[in-house]
């Protein structure tokens, strides 16, 4: 049995890359790029002088951020572990402002839901329990986040579901447009 290699210019295997490449490869570099901005982000606004943060509650809301880079190929996983997380961070730091970084990281994570949770004719259980789980930590973060309140609880909800909707659509979409430019 004889195996395909592809060489580059320099002589080396590109046909399954390792490390650093193979990690973009699966993560995706979106996703790379938002969990560390959002971390970073989430670090800074829980360490901001006036918000009762801590370096515990600070690493805390990585859990809350991180997980962005999970979204691609295990999305329903992803906001599982920020759902955990927002309960988790309301419990132990419950006066601690975090929304500003957790709520986008939710957003793009629900984004993915919607988007990813149908590949291959899956039925609508995956979206179904992805949003419910999203819900969960919106509501969460609106019990225990101060900068929320019930008006914010409300908008945040909103959102997930706007990019819930969103990630249906682009699942639709997606294929068509892959098809078309594949075609051109």
């Amino acid at each position: 049995m004889s195996a395909s290699v592809t060489t580059s210019q320099t002589g080396t295997d590109v046909s399954h890359p390792t490390g650093v490449l193979y990690a973009v490869r699966c993560l995706g570099i979106t996703g790379i790029i938002a969990a560390v901005v959002l971390s970073v982000a989430g670090w800074m606004l829980v360490m901001e002088e006036g918000n009762n943060g801590s370096v515990p509650a600070a690493i805390g809301i990585l859990f809350m951020t991180a997980p962005v880079v999970l979204a691609r190929r295990q999305p329903i996983l992803a906001v599982t572990i920020v759902a955990i997380a927002a309960i988790v961070n309301g419990l132990l730091w419950d006066d601690v402002i975090r929304c500003g970084a957790a709520l986008p990281a939710l957003l793009y994570i629900t984004f993915a839901v919607g988007s990813r949770s149908r590949i291959g004719g899956r039925g609508w259980g995956r979206p179904f329990l992805g949003l419910a789980i999203a819900m969960v930590s919106v509501a969460a973060q609106g019990l225990w986040d101060p900068a929320l309140g019930i008006s914010g609880f409300a908008f945040a909800g909103v959102l997930v579901l706007i990019a819930w909707g969103a990630g249906l659509g682009w699942a639709v979409i997606e294929p068509r447009i892959r098809r078309r430019s594949s075609t051109s």
